[in-house]
């Protein structure tokens, strides 16, 4: 085969997707999240270039929305022109954001852009100085919600010298995301591939490595919770042994951290260490960072911290400190998870109210299903109100909550 086989694999672009739910005030961090799968795309095509790949797979989801809007049409066309003029193909599959059956604005792609069919799996070889030296097995979807299993569809030809199978998939039913195109590993042990270039799953993973099987994650973060790195993955396939490098493309990354306030004692000190860890967000990433906190811990300034606006105006002290630093860093949210500073092991054995409330806590945290549907019972007049299904409260930390504000009135004296 001679050299090695060398490409760049990628998924879940989701150009122009909304990043709803996060607190941009400022200016400048919402034209940053707006312009962030776009910047990853370019990153991803640089990646291309300077990694010297023979070509680029994108498993799925190149658009966010089955109407791809023309300014996303247009920017990925771009994006595949500067890599045909670097001479890298580009292999893509549809995806259940982006199915075959969507709106199209009837944007030409450069040549150098192949699309899996969405009726079959379609196998193309890949040649590189007159010689086919991989082959290439991929199928779109037709539709958005894909229930069939695709991966069964794919089988390895005899003669392939090397075989790399595209497709967006759920594999084994991960949760938190559509059971689209559903198989196993073993399906995809079956077919026969050296490398399966996964998408549907934001997380980059390496699932296999036996075939390798591998989720490429998406190059840019969609919401707090698709923090740290993201990218892509570069895979380099020699006489059988298969490489994989990952490659950060994120033009923004989210971060989430949990502050320990056990020694703070003055509103001063949660600013130090709101700042601290904001810091430490933005030394382990080499972009700009939207963070989240929690405040934890028992400790004396929790009470401080319940006077109206006392939070707010630290958040905003720390926001504009972190946005005036070289690279930025937006503070997106930070929730008050301290608890008083309670003795509580002293307390549990007195023989008064507050060591019962102590031990009806403890029996309710104990006992899961219990606590559980206490809180329920309480929450339930307050849950229809909101008449929100998928809100589902968080019984333990409600009841631990509930515990320390009823100890802090009853050692106040307060009888309410």
């Amino acid at each position: 085969m001679g050299r090695p086989v060398r490409f760049i694999h990628a998924a879940d672009l989701h150009l122009d997707a909304p990043f709803g739910g996060i607190d941009a005030q400022d200016s400048r961090v919402r034209d940053a999240l707006a312009a962030s799968t776009y910047r990853a795309l370019d990153a991803l095509a640089a990646a291309c270039i300077e990694r010297g790949a023979d070509f680029l797979v994108i498993s799925g989801d190149v658009y966010n929305q089955a109407e791809r809007r023309v300014r996303s049409q247009l920017a990925f066309a771009k994006a595949a022109a500067t890599l045909e003029h670097a001479g890298i193909p580009v292999f893509v599959v549809h995806g259940n954001h982006d199915p075959a059956s969507g709106w199209s604005a009837g944007i030409a792609m450069p040549h150098n852009v192949h699309v899996f069919a969405d009726d079959r799996v379609e196998r193309v070889a890949y040649e590189r100085d007159g010689e086919a030296v991989c082959a290439l097995y991929g199928r779109s979807y037709r539709r958005a919600a894909e229930t069939a299993n695709l991966a069964s569809g794919f089988k390895r030809e005899i003669g392939d010298v090397v075989a790399i199978g595209v497709l967006h998939t759920n594999v084994g039913g991960r949760p938190g995301y559509d059971d689209y195109a559903p198989c196993t590993l073993d399906d995809l042990r079956a077919a026969g591939m050296d490398y399966w270039a996964l998408g549907h799953i934001h997380k980059p993973e390496v699932l296999s490595q036996s075939p390798y099987a591998v989720y490429s994650g998406c190059p840019q973060g969609l919401d707090p919770t698709q923090s740290g790195p993201r990218g892509c993955y570069e895979v380099v396939i020699d006489d059988g042994t298969v490489e994989t490098t990952f490659l950060p493309l994120a033009a923004i990354e989210w971060r989430y951290a949990e502050v320990d306030l056990s020694r703070a004692s003055r509103l001063d000190d949660v600013r130090d260490a709101i700042a601290e860890s904001v810091d430490a967000a933005l030394a382990d990433a080499t972009t700009p960072v939207i963070v989240r906190l929690d405040l934890t811990g028992r400790c004396d300034v929790h009470t401080p911290l319940q006077t109206a606006g006392a939070l707010a105006a630290i958040v905003d002290d720390a926001r504009d400190e972190a946005l005036g630093l070289e690279r930025w860093a937006w503070i997106d949210r930070v929730r008050d998870r301290t608890r008083p500073s309670i003795d509580l092991e002293a307390l549990r054995s007195a023989e008064d109210f507050t060591g019962d409330v102590i031990r009806l806590a403890d029996d309710l945290l104990e006992d899961s299903a219990q606590g559980h549907a206490f809180v329920d019972e309480v929450a339930a007049t307050l849950l229809d109100r909101v008449g929100d299904p998928g809100l589902v409260p968080d019984a333990p930390d409600i009841l631990a909550r509930a515990r320390d504000l009823a100890l802090d009135r009853l050692l106040d004296g307060d009888t309410r």
